[in-house]
């Protein structure tokens, strides 16, 4: 489903992303690691449209992306989460959820998932909170949450839209254990569900390894390494930049 050649990403004479190739398929969970700085969240942005390749190339469903706006890539089923939510502070729980589900949010999956029926879109936006643990909290500022509920909202609205493919910025960063797995199961729950392709940026390496079907490495810009989480853990080269010894 998506794509990428040789991307690039230069800020002047900084490179943030260099030479970045990448595949993901329909119904694929890949973990995106390594250490900090070394690209991901870069790559991230720009294939949900953050940022514009200084050069290569990112397709999707063999259409070319590069320059698309975020609010295109939406609405053709792109979705993303973010590591920070704070602009989002002034809305309820249940408000910020409902800005996902008016970009995007044509199949009937979802619904019938967690409705059992073809409930209107309101009643779909208020089951969505209930198994993220957001229910007690709809009509609460986002501000007023704990750290780890914001992540949780910010998975919701992302989901909300029903995307194809769900680029996830260290979902459950600072989130409690129980609540990560949680989160991450849930994430699995609605892949299974829609056959989404989910990209999941995060560090904690018990969650990825738990999550992920497959592993790429980033160090310095760069992919050091694509395969198996089992095989990540072994790779001599991921070992030395990234997880130690």
């Amino acid at each position: 489903m998506l794509k990428a050649r040789d991307v690039t990403v230069r800020f002047g004479g900084v490179v943030a992303v260099g030479g970045m190739s990448i595949d993901v398929h329909a119904g694929e969970i890949v973990g995106l690691i390594g250490p900090n700085g070394a690209g991901k969240t870069t790559f991230i942005n720009a294939v949900s449209g953050t940022y514009v390749p200084t050069q290569g190339t990112i397709s999707w469903r063999d259409e070319d992306i590069v320059g698309h706006s975020p609010s295109r890539l939406a609405r053709i089923g792109v979705g993303r989460t973010f590591q920070n939510v704070a602009s989002l502070n002034d809305l309820t729980v249940l408000d910020v959820v409902k800005v996902g589900r008016s970009v995007h949010g044509h199949s009937r999956g979802l619904r019938e998932f967690l409705c059992g029926s073809r409930a209107d879109d309101e009643a779909l936006t208020e089951r969505l909170l209930e198994p993220l643990g957001l229910a007690d909290h709809r009509h609460s500022p986002l501000q007023m949450l704990s750290y780890g509920h914001r992540k949780a909202v910010d998975i919701a609205r992302a989901l909300a839209s029903e995307p194809d493919l769900l680029l996830l910025d260290e979902p459950v960063a600072g989130v409690a254990p129980a609540e990560a797995f949680a989160l991450a199961g849930f994430v699995k729950q609605v892949r299974d569900l829609l056959g989404c392709a989910v990209v999941m940026v995060e560090h904690k390496m018990d969650v990825v390894m738990s999550t992920c079907d497959r592993v790429v490495v980033m160090a310095e810009g760069c992919k050091i390494f694509d395969g198996s989480g089992e095989a990540a853990q072994s790779d001599a080269e991921v070992r030395r930049v990234y997880l130690g010894d």
